[in-house]
């Protein structure tokens, strides 16, 4: 693919990390795990009157990035991605010559079928698809813009050494990583650490075949445990970048999920959007991404958020319920759910600076009712992980409440490809019941007499 020259030398760019604690600035010159002043958690921030001037406010806003998705603008790269095709407004000036783009983005919003609207009591329920995704995960439009980054501070910063990114993960982090590391591979090597034998082995092996040096850890406190030690490692190593969402970049490129659905829904923002919650790093871009869309009057209003967890992992909803007063971990639990079992969120401290700007709803999910879910939902069509499955019972669970209504339009979150957790799902459907929507085959002879007899049955 052809990239085209950059209007930007790679430093005159218009973003800049800013603390969440002190609020001290830092120009992007070099790689950031969290503030050196205070050492709390950094988010981007971008010259706005830049934007102003290059891209506009309300329509004339909307139409500019119509005109890029719509019009003969997406031949240009990076246009051609439902991520960087945000770059005048999520990274402004960021040069294109390092941008790593697999085509990302553009995932379907998935209606679900008029037989599940009437049996839920929902008329306007979309899924985001974002299992559609190169590595069929949500973690690829973060993952793009992080290893773009490291890129460009490797391209137009050399003293910095950049040689390697790294990452602790429940899976779908170290498959995006795994695979845009191994597009640039003759510039960064990618080393994982996931947590023993509690991912799917379908992640597992995409971080493998994609090339990663990758370290299953044997440690009491699974994925957490995992975040610590990548932590320390990366600190040690000053070649190495950590591309988990502890890195604000990997917030901004996470941020062109809840655009596209705003976009996909022509400019009127849904009433909720419904999201499972490990790390908190796709909590988090969605509350930037919608506010900044607000005060930009690209959208006329702010939708409700509902934050989903397991009920094994359900710091937030705990949190939730004490009024934002207590705020304390759990213990690592087993679930089906693995790719969001964190006790510990990274990005906490921005979802507790974000979360006043929105009405939001917090559910917990037992773990009995998740496959149930996943079983009901994919039986209508879609093709959903168990995390997706979190999203949608926590909407069943607030339409039982009277948190939504009938006639609300929501959009759940779809964070990966069913088929990544195909083990779980068959297991489910060969020894679940039949009122949990489990489907298993049956073992046939090879006669027409007995398929006759098993057909009936069906």
């Amino acid at each position: 693919m052809e990239k085209r020259n950059s209007a930007s030398d790679g430093k005159k760019v218009h973003f800049y990390h800013k603390c969440i604690n002190c609020e001290k600035e830092f120009k992007p010159d070099r790689f950031f795990y969290t503030c050196p002043e205070c050492g709390s958690l950094l988010l981007v921030e971008r010259d706005e009157e830049y934007i102003d001037k290059h891209v506009g406010v309300g329509r004339q806003a909307q139409l500019f990035f119509d005109n890029i998705r719509f019009g003969k603008a997406r031949d240009q790269y990076p246009n051609g991605s439902g991520v960087f095709m945000w770059l005048p407004l999520i990274l402004p000036g960021f040069p294109s010559d390092s941008v790593i783009s697999l085509r990302e983005g553009f995932t379907d919003l998935f209606e679900i079928p008029d037989w599940l609207k009437k049996k839920i009591g929902l008329k306007k329920l979309y899924i985001k698809m974002e299992g559609q995704l190169p590595s069929e995960s949500f973690k690829d439009r973060g993952m793009s813009v992080a290893v773009s980054e490291a890129i460009r501070l490797q391209k137009y910063y050399p003293k910095l050494g950049i040689k390697h990114i790294g990452c602790a993960s429940t899976g779908d982090t170290s498959a995006a990583a795994a695979i845009y590391s191994a597009y640039v591979k003759d510039k960064l090597k990618c080393v994982v650490f996931l947590p023993y034998e509690k991912i799917s082995p379908g992640q597992l092996f995409q971080a493998m075949a994609h090339g990663a040096t990758t370290l299953a850890i044997k440690h009491p406190e699974g994925f957490d445990g995992c975040m610590k030690l990548i932590q320390e490692y990366c600190s040690s190593h000053e070649d190495f970048v950590l591309v988990n969402s502890k890195n604000d970049l990997r917030i901004v490129g996470q941020e062109s999920t809840s655009l596209e659905i705003c976009q996909d829904l022509h400019w009127k923002a849904p009433d909720w959007i419904s999201i499972p919650c490990g790390n908190g790093g796709n909590v988090t871009a969605l509350m930037m991404s919608l506010s900044r869309m607000y005060e930009r009057k690209m959208i006329d209003s702010l939708p409700g958020i509902i934050v989903a967890q397991t009920k094994g992992a359900n710091t937030l909803v705990r949190w939730d319920k004490s009024d934002y007063k207590k705020y304390k971990p759990g213990n690592f639990k087993n679930t089906v759910a693995s790719a969001m079992n964190i006790q510990s969120p990274v990005s906490f401290p921005r979802i507790e600076k974000l979360h006043k700007k929105f009405k939001m709803a917090f559910f917990d999910v037992p773990e009995a009712d998740i496959q149930k879910t996943r079983a009901l939902f994919m039986s209508g069509g879609a093709n959903i992980c168990p995390q997706t499955a979190v999203a949608l019972d926590a909407v069943l669970q607030a339409r039982a409440d009277g948190t939504v209504k009938e006639k609300d339009t929501i959009v759940a979150i779809g964070t990966a490809s069913g088929l990544k957790f195909s083990d779980s799902g068959i297991a489910h459907h060969m020894e679940g019941k039949a009122k949990d929507y489990a489907n298993p085959y049956k073992i046939v002879k090879g006669d027409i007499e007995s398929i006759e007899k098993a057909v009936k049955l069906k």
